[in-house]
């Protein structure tokens, strides 16, 4: 049993328990004909802890100005909120089972665990009706649940050679459980939408489906999804409902769907290290997939004139018929159809990184004219030196998925040297 206190909540204690339970297999009598497994044992345990991250000016009354219309009448007026009386302990509960073991010779370890943890009680922003503003409430049941393995295999070859090969995979499986009777709730901006939806996952993006481009006015004429304002150049949506369905042959809010998810669904990580007598040699590398990135910067080329687009985008633009089918005309880059949330907007966020290469050599019990040589060490480092991704910005690796020109990580390069007297 575990005891935490924050002032940060009207109920300063928490109480989480937690409890556990381990079986060593390998020591039970059926298994001591088996040569395979040096060590293996199965485990389990289920636990909850508190979550207290948030500002604690979020337990403190606010004031904010607000602007609405009442009667077609603008309204100016204030509102007061305090999430100190309602705010409470986020509860995170995860289980999981799990299985560790050794072989062959002690040489191959591995570790294999599932996992549920449920957020329950998740502190979410909440807009407030008829106003712009958010106050953060305890509306919500978050999942995430997931496999992980890490592999590592060493050995020693001879007195100068030795060696390991690890590897680490993870999946994730983010989902909102509930959200205490709401439909959904809106997150993000509001020309950029996202929604937490039960059964999806957390924050999604949300908007249009992009079919294309318009590319004749012929092509317009034919579509009854096609708005008046259309020219060849501009986007076609895709239209959600099917003929005779209530809703078809209009582009609006209810065509509107799920665009994806800025939590990487698998990740992965390998690591290499050899030692050949003064030698060390050593890399890493990492990567994840499954999850997306809002490329924002391309949507403020409506509001910035003079912002700059990436070559893509640039050299690809509709600028004819049969030109390109994925990107708008220069002249519809700026115009409100073109600029919906869609996903035009989410692209892939997908990486694989080199992550660290250093390669190091030992000067031991040397001398050079007599003269002894204390104990040395050279090092070269490469520090992300390669990142593959498929992106149209600068940097992958973006903040809850929403990139507003997120400056690239450099790579960096040095050369050390190690001496002890």
């Amino acid at each position: 049993m575990r005891a935490d206190g924050s002032s940060k909540y009207q109920q300063k204690w928490g109480y989480f328990p937690t409890i556990g339970a381990g079986w060593v297999i390998s020591e039970e009598k059926f298994m001591e004909n088996i040569k395979l497994f040096d060590f293996l044992k199965l485990r389990a345990s289920w636990g909850q802890l508190g979550n207290d991250k948030i500002q604690a000016s979020d337990g403190a009354s606010t004031t904010t100005v607000i602007n609405t219309v009442f009667d077609d009448v603008m309204t100016s007026g204030t509102t007061t909120t305090s999430t100190f009386s309602s705010l409470k302990w986020e509860l995170t509960e995860e289980t999981n089972i799990g299985l560790t073991t050794r072989m062959f010779g002690n040489h191959l370890s591995a570790d294999f665990d599932y996992y549920v943890r449920d957020t329950k009680n998740a502190a979410i922003f909440v807009k407030i009706p008829s106003t712009t503003s958010s106050v953060l409430r305890n509306v919500g049941v978050i999942r995430n649940s997931g496999f992980e393995l890490t592999l590592n295999w060493s050995n020693e070859v001879s007195d100068n050679l030795s060696y390991n090969v690890g590897a680490n995979f993870s999946t994730l499986k983010n989902e909102v459980r509930d959200l205490y009777g709401q439909p959904y709730i809106d997150g993000g901006m509001a020309e950029f939408r996202q929604r937490s939806i039960v059964g999806e996952p957390l924050l999604a993006f949300f908007g249009y489906k992009v079919l294309g481009v318009y590319q004749t006015q012929a092509e317009i004429d034919a579509d009854p999804s096609a708005p008046e304002s259309a020219v060849p150049g501009d986007f076609k949506y895709q239209d959600q409902q099917k003929q005779g369905e209530p809703g078809y042959g209009v582009i609006n809010d209810d065509d509107r769907v799920v665009l994806g998810s800025y939590f990487p669904s698998f990740m992965y990580g390998f690591n290499l290290g050899i030692t050949y007598r003064a030698v060390e040699f050593s890399a890493s590398m990492m990567g994840q997939s499954g999850n997306k990135i809002l490329n924002r910067k391309r949507g403020e080329i409506i509001w910035t004139a003079g912002e700059n687009m990436d070559a893509d985008l640039a050299i690809n633009r509709w600028h004819g018929p049969g030109t390109s089918n994925k990107y708008p005309s220069s002249a519809g880059l700026r115009k409100g159809w073109n600029q919906k949330m869609s996903d035009y907007f989410v692209e892939d966020g997908s990486f694989f990184r080199i992550q660290n290469v250093q390669l190091a050599y030992n000067i031991r019990d040397k001398k050079i004219s007599g003269f002894e040589i204390p104990e040395s060490k050279i090092i070269l480092t490469a520090e992300r030196p390669l990142t593959l991704f498929k992106y149209n910005g600068f940097n992958p690796e973006v903040a809850n998925g929403i990139d507003t020109q997120t400056y690239p990580i450099p790579a960096v390069y040095t050369v050390g040297l190690s001496v002890k007297f």
